[in-house]
C-alpha cells in the first residue's frame, strides 16, 4: 500500500471523526494535499484591523433581543441563526448538533411564592416571584422565566421557624450550633458571595434544613445604596434575583460518562446525583421583610450586611403560631439542548485543531453572561472566515468555533461533545481557549489557564493595544501592562498573575478530563465581589453594557482582539508555542507550597 495514499487514509480518518462532531462531510485528504502554494501570509495586522466594535454591538442586539433559556424554542433558533452566520462568515462547515437532556424549569404560569402565615391562616407577606421590568423594552417580554434556582426540590414547605445561616458555609453552621440553633427541619435564608449556590444548598440539606432561600446583600451588590441601581448603574435593585444552578456535578445527570445521544442508556432520575432540598432565589427587599420578622440573639458583627434592620438569627418569629411556606413548582424536563459548531479547515495539519468556545444559553436575556463573549467569537469568526475569503487564506491547523448549550445548567453542552469525540480530542486537540464573558468590568485583563499556555497568552497580550485612554496616559499602552500592574504576580516582578484553571466554565471537560492545554479570558471589575451585581439577572441588557459597562465596545474589541491573536498563533507556529519552561517553575513552587503547607 502507498504510504503516501495510508498517510492521507489516517487524516481522512481522524477529520472524519470530529467532523461527525460538526455534521458535515470534511474531505480530509483533499485539504490534507492541496497545494502548499496557497498564500500564507502574515494575517496577524489583518485579522486585528477587521475585528470592529459596531459588528461586535449589532450582533449583541440580536442575541439579546429575546430570552433564551436552554431547551426552549428560541434557544434552538439562537443555535440555528448563529450557524448560518457562521457560514456566511465563510467558515467552511457549520451545524447545530443536539443532545437530549435532564433540564429543569420553573412553571411560567404560577411562579414560586414564599408566604408567611399569620395564626389566622393569612399570607401577611407573599413574593414577587418575579423581578420586575425596570428600563429596557426586552425586560417585559412573556418569555422571561419567573425567579427559580435550577434542579431545585419540588414541593411546598411549611415550618415553624426561619434560621439566617449568613454564607451558610460550615463555619456558619458551627458558629449557630455555639449558639444553640438548630436547623433541622427549619427553612434557611443564605447570602450570594462566598460559595456557590449549590455547596450551600448541599450543605443545608445534609444539616436537616428544609429549604433554602437565597438572596444577595446589598452590602457586595448594592454598595453605594438603593438609591444608586440600576438602570442609573451596574448595582443591584432590591427585587433583582440571581438565577442559577444547584447541581454539583457536570454533563447531562441521566448519562454520566457517556454522551446523551439517541443510544444512550439513561439512569433513573432517583439515581442522579440531584439536590432533594427545595431552595429559591429572591430580593433582597423581600429578605429584609424576612429578617424583620424574626426574633432570637443578633448575629455577629461580620454577619451583618446592609439591609435595614437587625440581623437576627431566628428560628421564631416575633409573633406568635406564624408560619414560614415555600411553594415551589420547579420540575426537573427532559429537552434537547443544541451546541452550534463551525470549522475553518486547516491547511498543513488538518487533522490538528484549535479549539475556540463560548456558551450561548442564558437564564433570561443574557447581554452580559454569555452574550458578550458569543459576540465577540462571531466577530473572531468572521475576522477570520473575512480573511480567507479575501485572500484564499487557510490556517495551518484547523480553527473550531463551538457555541455550547445548557452551560448554565452544569457545563452540559461541551460535556456531553466532549465525552462523544473524547477519543478525537484527547489526541488531536492543540488547545481549547474560553471566554464564558467576554467583559465583566473596565479594570482589567484577568486571566487563567493551563501553565503550558502562559508564554502564547502573555505574548499576544502585549500585541494588543489598551482599550483604555487613561491607562495609554498612564503609561500602559497594551493589554499587557495593565493587566500587570493590576494583578501583579508577586513571586515573579513584571508578569501578571495567571491564575490555575479550576471549574466552572466550559474549559473544565477539555482541561480536566481530556487533558488539552486550556485558558479563560475576561475583562474584570476592580470590586472584591463574588461576582458583578446583575449577574444572571433579568438586567443583563443591552442598556447595561452599551450605557454603562462599555460604552464604544472598546473593551469587547480589545478581548476579541486578544482571543484572535492567541488562536492565530497557536494555528499558524510550525512549531507550537507551549511553554515547558513555565510548566516546570508551576511544578517546582507547587511542590515548595504544599511542604509549607505541610509542615505548618
Amino acid at each position: 500500500m502507498n504510504k503516501h495514499w495510508v498517510f492521507g487514509f489516517a487524516i481522512l480518518y481522524v477529520a472524519t471523526d470530529i467532523a461527525i462532531g460538526v455534521g458535515l462531510y470534511y474531505a480530509g485528504y483533499h485539504n490534507a494535499s492541496r497545494s502548499m502554494s496557497a498564500n500564507k501570509r502574515d494575517v496577524f495586522q489583518d485579522l486585528q484591523d477587521e475585528i470592529s466594535s459596531a459588528k461586535i454591538e449589532s450582533f449583541l442586539k440580536h442575541l439579546r433581543s429575546v430570552p433564551h433559556l436552554a431547551g426552549t424554542a428560541e434557544d434552538s433558533q439562537q443555535a440555528e441563526w448563529l450557524r448560518d452566520q457562521f457560514l456566511e462568515f465563510g467558515l467552511d462547515q457549520a451545524t447545530v448538533v443536539p443532545y437530549h437532556v435532564l433540564l429543569s424549569y420553573p412553571d411560567m404560569e404560577k411562579p414560586n411564592k414564599v408566604y408567611l402565615i399569620d395564626s389566622n391562616g393569612v399570607a401577611n407577606f407573599t413574593s414577587s416571584g418575579k423581578q420586575m421590568p425596570l428600563y429596557s423594552p426586552e425586560e417585559n417580554s412573556t418569555l422571561v422565566a419567573p425567579n427559580f434556582n435550577a434542579y431545585s426540590g419540588t414541593g411546598t414547605v411549611t415550618c415553624d421557624g426561619l434560621v439566617y445561616v449568613h454564607f451558610g458555609q460550615e463555619a456558619d453552621y458551627e458558629y449557630l450550633a455555639k449558639e444553640g440553633i438548630d436547623v433541622t427541619g427549619k427553612i434557611v435564608l443564605a447570602r450570594y458571595g462566598a460559595s456557590f449556590r449549590g455547596n450551600i444548598a448541599d450543605l443545608a440539606e445534609k444539616k436537616g434544613a428544609a429549604g433554602v432561600l437565597l438572596y444577595s446583600d446589598p452590602k457586595e451588590f448594592a454598595k453605594k445604596g438603593r438609591n444608586e441601581t440600576y438602570p442609573d448603574s451596574w448595582w443591584m435593585p432590591g427585587m433583582a434575583v440571581q438565577s442559577g444552578t444547584i447541581m454539583l456535578g457536570n454533563g447531562d445527570p441521566l448519562t454520566p460518562f457517556y454522551p446523551a445521544i439517541e443510544s444512550a442508556y439513561r439512569i433513573p432520575q432517583s439515581q442522579a446525583m440531584l439536590p432533594n432540598i427545595p431552595v429559591q432565589p429572591i430580593g433582597y427587599d423581600e429578605a429584609e421583610i424576612l429578617l424583620r420578622s424574626l426574633k432570637g440573639k443578633e448575629a455577629q458583627d461580620e454577619w451583618w450586611g446592609s439591609l435595614n434592620t437587625t440581623y437576627l438569627l431566628g428560628p421564631e418569629f416575633r409573633s406568635i403560631n406564624w408560619t414560614i411556606k415555600m411553594e415551589i413548582l420547579t420540575a426537573n424536563k427532559m429537552a434537547t439542548i443544541y451546541n452550534t459548531i463551525g470549522m475553518l479547515h486547516g491547511q498543513e495539519e488538518p487533522d490538528r485543531y484549535v479549539l475556540v468556545g463560548n456558551h450561548r444559553d442564558a437564564w433570561i436575556l443574557g447581554a452580559r453572561d454569555p452574550s458578550s463573549a458569543t459576540v465577540s467569537m462571531m466577530e473572531m469568526a468572521r475576522a477570520f472566515g473575512k480573511a480567507k475569503l479575501d485572500h484564499s487564506w487557510h490556517p495551518r491547523r484547523s480553527i473550531v468555533f463551538c457555541s455550547w448549550g445548557a452551560e448554565e445548567y452544569g457545563l452540559i453542552g461541551s460535556y456531553e461533545w466532549a465525552e462523544e469525540h473524547s477519543k478525537v480530542l484527547s489526541q488531536r486537540a492543540v488547545a481549547y481557549l474560553n471566554v464564558d464573558i467576554a467583559v465583566q468590568g473596565n479594570y482589567s485583563l484577568w486571566g487563567k489557564g493551563a501553565p503550558l499556555m502562559n508564554s502564547v497568552y502573555l505574548e499576544s497580550s502585549k500585541k494588543i493595544k489598551n482599550p483604555s485612554q487613561s491607562e495609554v496616559e498612564a503609561g500602559r499602552p497594551t493589554l499587557f501592562d495593565t493587566w500587570a500592574y493590576r494583578y501583579p504576580d508577586t513571586l515573579h516582578p513584571g508578569r501578571p498573575r495567571v491564575n490555575i484553571l479550576g471549574s466552572g466554565s466550559d474549559y473544565t471537560a477539555f482541561m480536566h478530563i481530556l487533558g488539552i492545554p486550556s485558558i479563560d479570558i475576561c475583562y474584570n471589575y476592580e470590586e472584591n465581589i463574588g461576582s458583578y451585581p446583575l449577574y444572571h439577572t433579568l438586567y443583563e441588557t443591552h442598556h447595561l453594557v452599551a450605557d454603562i459597562i462599555d460604552k464604544d465596545f472598546l473593551y469587547h474589541r480589545a478581548v476579541t482582539q486578544l482571543w484572535t491573536e492567541i488562536a492565530h498563533n497557536l494555528t499558524e507556529s510550525v512549531i507550537l508555542p507551549m511553554d515547558l519552561a513555565w510548566y516546570a517553575i508551576y511544578l517546582s513552587e507547587s511542590v515548595a507550597n504544599i511542604k509549607t503547607r505541610v509542615t505548618k
